[in-house]
């Protein structure tokens, strides 16, 4: 049996693939483009990928395809339409990485909430040791407690983003597809106009395709914190940009992007300099632990498909 792995860089390869082994031959590529992917699959009989797009002509193309291992939670990257017609299945990775997105996450609000980069420029170019001033507390920053933390998706990584975000004192609502009697539920207008700090963590689909569109963004106030670890077309990117620019939003982080690596083109690498903006590259998932779970999970998943177990499938 063959397995493909198609996107190694993307896995951290500092990470040992050897568990796979025991499954069978293990055939490891460090990317795959969409040029090279036929040719790539033509012979797999499990495939393993982790943001490589997966469509009608990788699954033409595959021939002895009988599974495919998304190595993450999200798998909008694979055709289900097409893996079904096909008759392959497809097995996602759940709840492997909501404390390492929860760490990620708050890193980021709060570097952002106490200009930490900018504090850390002004010791390390020596403009403190010049001054001859003992403190600095300019840009001003906030206590987290007692302000409003809004977050959107509150599943395993929203509610733990949740339960962090009280114990610094924060009153936390929420937008949710369902009420939860855990959480303050509101509407997303609601969310908006009175959040002081906004994280994203809901999966990509049409209900949330820009769902923080320019109106919505138009809604929050200028001081507000918006963070982003869904997907980047969860944010409208030129509504977010023309709001930093024009400083109707007090600050803006986002490890996701519609399209990734970020773009040059897109609108978020205009702003990707700024101080009250931190972009990082789609590392909130991957923390060590986080990804020696994921591989764990996804070994398990292989061998509940081959002992005719329903396990973690999502085409079905």
């Amino acid at each position: 049996m063959k397995i493909a792995v198609l996107d190694r860089r993307a896995l951290g390869e500092d990470l040992s693939l050897a568990p796979l082994e025991r499954f069978g031959e293990v055939i490891v590529y460090p990317t795959t483009s969409e040029e090279e992917l036929p040719a790539r699959v033509a012979d797999a009989d499990i495939v393993l990928i982790n943001k490589v797009r997966f469509g009608r002509a990788a699954f033409d193309a595959a021939k002895k395809l009988r599974l495919i291992c998304e190595f993450a939670t999200g798998y909008d990257n694979i055709s289900l339409e097409d893996a079904r017609t096909h008759g392959v299945a497809v097995v996602n990775v759940p709840a492997y990485s909501t404390e390492s997105v929860a760490l990620f996450t708050f890193a980021t609000v709060l570097s952002l909430m106490t200009h930490l980069s900018e504090y850390r420029a002004y010791v390390a170019d020596g403009r403190y040791t010049a001054s001859g001033v003992p403190n600095l507390l300019s840009p001003a920053y906030h206590e987290l407690a007692g302000k409003t933390w809004g977050i959107v998706g509150c599943g395993n990584i929203g509610g733990r983003v949740a339960a962090i975000a009280e114990a610094f004192g924060a009153k936390v609502i929420v937008n949710r597809r369902r009420e939860d009697p855990r959480f303050c539920c509101v509407d997303i207008e609601t969310l908006c106009r009175e959040s002081d700090i906004l994280t994203l963590h809901c999966p990509l689909n049409e209900g949330t395709r820009h769902l923080l569109n320019a109106e919505r963004i138009g809604m929050m106030k200028r001081s507000a914190i918006l963070v982003n670890e869904a997907r980047g077309a969860v944010v409208d990117s030129e509504a977010v940009a023309c709001a930093i620019e024009e400083g109707r939003l007090g600050a803006f982080g986002s490890d996701v992007y519609d399209g990734e690596p970020l773009r040059s083109e897109d609108p978020l690498y205009r702003i990707r300099e700024r101080e009250n903006v931190i972009l990082t590259p789609h590392a909130a998932w991957g923390a060590y632990e986080a990804r020696e779970r994921c591989l764990e999970i996804v070994c398990e998943n292989i061998r509940a498909f081959f002992d005719g177990e329903i396990k973690n499938r999502v085409d079905i």
